[in-house]
């Protein structure tokens, strides 16, 4: 089994400014501190969606699948 180590979003990458809004998130530019490759972040705002609603939105972008996946055993979706 292979060891995952969480880490906080801000203490690999800093934000900057916002890109562009949405009824439930908003995009910001983002650098990756070791690399300074710079990259955009989309923060989805969880307390504005049910647990059916951010996987309608994730997999409707192509950021989970429908196949089983770690992802969707989280406690919070």
């Amino acid at each position: 089994m292979a060891l995952t180590i969480c880490t906080r979003f801000t203490d690999e990458y800093q934000l900057f400014e916002e890109l562009g809004k949405g009824a439930f998130s908003v995009v910001r530019r983002c650098v990756k501190i070791s690399s300074g490759q710079e990259y955009a972040a989309k923060i989805i705002n969880t307390k504005k969606l049910s647990a059916r609603g951010l996987w309608l939105v994730l997999s409707s972008q192509g950021q989970i699948s429908c196949e089983a996946d770690p992802v969707l055993s989280h406690p919070s979706l």
